[in-house]
Protein backbone atom coordinates (compact mmCIF):
# COMPACT_ATOMS: atom_id res chain seq x y z
CA UNK A 1 0.00 0.00 0.00
CA UNK A 2 2.99 2.49 0.33
CA UNK A 3 3.65 2.42 -3.20
CA UNK A 4 0.06 3.55 -3.76
CA UNK A 5 0.58 7.44 -2.72
CA UNK A 6 -0.32 9.92 -5.05
CA UNK A 7 2.28 13.12 -4.83
CA UNK A 8 -0.82 15.26 -5.53
CA UNK A 9 0.42 19.27 -5.50
CA UNK A 10 -1.05 20.00 -1.84
CA UNK A 11 -0.33 17.72 0.68
CA UNK A 12 -2.76 15.51 1.51
CA UNK A 13 -4.36 12.11 2.97
CA UNK A 14 -5.18 9.12 -0.22
CA UNK A 15 -4.74 6.13 -1.13
CA UNK A 16 -8.15 4.70 0.44
CA UNK A 17 -9.21 1.66 0.03
CA UNK A 18 -12.86 0.48 0.48
CA UNK A 19 -14.63 -2.89 1.29
CA UNK A 20 -11.24 -4.40 3.03
CA UNK A 21 -11.45 -7.37 4.84
CA UNK A 22 -7.97 -7.58 6.30
CA UNK A 23 -4.89 -5.95 5.58
CA UNK A 24 -1.06 -7.19 6.24
CA UNK A 25 1.93 -4.92 7.31
CA UNK A 26 5.44 -6.25 7.22
CA UNK A 27 9.09 -5.20 7.51
CA UNK A 28 11.79 -6.64 5.76
CA UNK A 29 12.64 -9.78 8.61
CA UNK A 30 8.49 -11.18 7.97
CA UNK A 31 7.24 -9.26 11.08
CA UNK A 32 3.89 -7.79 10.91
CA UNK A 33 0.83 -6.43 12.12
CA UNK A 34 -2.36 -8.36 10.24
CA UNK A 35 -5.61 -6.10 10.58
CA UNK A 36 -8.93 -7.80 10.21
CA UNK A 37 -12.00 -6.22 9.58
CA UNK A 38 -15.24 -7.24 11.50
CA UNK A 39 -16.61 -6.80 8.45
CA UNK A 40 -14.93 -4.78 6.37
CA UNK A 41 -12.83 -1.75 7.14
CA UNK A 42 -11.60 1.66 4.79
CA UNK A 43 -7.44 1.41 5.10
CA UNK A 44 -5.02 3.35 4.00
CA UNK A 45 -0.97 3.55 4.69
CA UNK A 46 1.47 5.98 4.06
CA UNK A 47 5.31 6.30 4.72
CA UNK A 48 3.93 9.95 7.26
CA UNK A 49 2.13 11.66 9.52
CA UNK A 50 -1.48 12.53 9.49
CA UNK A 51 0.02 15.76 10.75
CA UNK A 52 2.19 15.91 7.81
CA UNK A 53 -0.67 16.65 5.27
CA UNK A 54 -2.65 19.47 7.81
CA UNK A 55 -0.90 21.88 9.35
CA UNK A 56 -3.72 22.89 11.10
CA UNK A 57 -5.24 26.56 11.05
CA UNK A 58 -2.41 28.01 9.92
CA UNK A 59 -1.83 27.08 6.09
CA UNK A 60 1.85 27.77 5.03
CA UNK A 61 0.95 26.65 1.60
CA UNK A 62 3.23 23.96 1.06
CA UNK A 63 3.48 20.96 -1.78
CA UNK A 64 4.06 17.73 -1.62
CA UNK A 65 7.93 18.11 -2.56
CA UNK A 66 7.96 20.12 1.24
CA UNK A 67 6.70 16.42 2.80
CA UNK A 68 9.51 14.09 3.54
CA UNK A 69 8.95 10.68 3.85
CA UNK A 70 9.62 9.37 7.49
CA UNK A 71 11.20 5.71 9.15
CA UNK A 72 7.18 5.14 10.07
CA UNK A 73 4.17 3.88 8.81
CA UNK A 74 0.92 5.41 9.40
CA UNK A 75 -2.05 3.00 9.29
CA UNK A 76 -5.60 3.94 9.39
CA UNK A 77 -7.81 1.76 9.80
CA UNK A 78 -11.65 3.16 9.14
CA UNK A 79 -15.56 2.21 8.91
CA UNK A 80 -15.67 4.56 6.39
CA UNK A 81 -14.52 7.39 4.66
CA UNK A 82 -15.90 9.51 2.09
CA UNK A 83 -14.14 12.05 -0.38
CA UNK A 84 -14.22 15.52 0.28
CA UNK A 85 -15.22 17.27 -2.94
CA UNK A 86 -17.09 16.13 -6.50
CA UNK A 87 -16.44 16.15 -10.01
CA UNK A 88 -14.67 19.01 -9.86
CA UNK A 89 -11.98 21.08 -7.77
CA UNK A 90 -13.50 24.17 -7.90
CA UNK A 91 -16.69 23.76 -5.78
CA UNK A 92 -18.83 20.59 -6.97
CA UNK A 93 -20.45 19.16 -4.01
CA UNK A 94 -19.57 15.27 -3.63
CA UNK A 95 -22.95 13.21 -5.02
CA UNK A 96 -25.06 12.11 -2.55
CA UNK A 97 -24.99 8.32 -2.53
CA UNK A 98 -20.96 9.06 -1.99
CA UNK A 99 -21.61 11.08 1.46
CA UNK A 100 -21.79 9.58 5.10
CA UNK A 101 -24.64 11.33 6.93
CA UNK A 102 -23.32 13.05 10.72
CA UNK A 103 -24.17 10.19 12.83
CA UNK A 104 -22.49 7.85 15.29
CA UNK A 105 -20.54 5.67 13.61
CA UNK A 106 -18.43 2.76 14.96
CA UNK A 107 -16.39 0.07 13.33
CA UNK A 108 -14.79 -3.41 15.01
CA UNK A 109 -11.18 -4.89 13.31
CA UNK A 110 -9.08 -7.69 15.43
CA UNK A 111 -5.46 -6.54 15.47
CA UNK A 112 -2.74 -9.37 15.42
CA UNK A 113 1.25 -9.73 14.81
CA UNK A 114 2.69 -12.36 12.94
CA UNK A 115 6.10 -13.52 11.48
CA UNK A 116 7.43 -15.84 8.88
CA UNK A 117 7.17 -18.64 10.95
CA UNK A 118 3.26 -18.34 11.46
CA UNK A 119 1.29 -19.05 9.20
CA UNK A 120 0.41 -16.33 5.76
CA UNK A 121 -1.96 -13.44 6.82
CA UNK A 122 -4.29 -14.71 4.41
CA UNK A 123 -4.64 -17.57 6.55
CA UNK A 124 -4.45 -15.99 9.84
CA UNK A 125 -7.07 -13.71 8.75
CA UNK A 126 -9.45 -16.28 9.01
CA UNK A 127 -8.69 -17.68 11.99
CA UNK A 128 -10.90 -17.23 14.89
CA UNK A 129 -9.67 -15.18 18.43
Amino acid sequence: MLDQHHPYIRPQENGNKSDVRWVALTNDDGVGLLAVGMPLLDVSAYPFLNEDFDEGPQKRQRHTTDVRRRDLVTLNLDEKQMGVSGDTSWGARTHPEYTLPSMEYSCRFRLRPFSRTDATPAVRSREKF
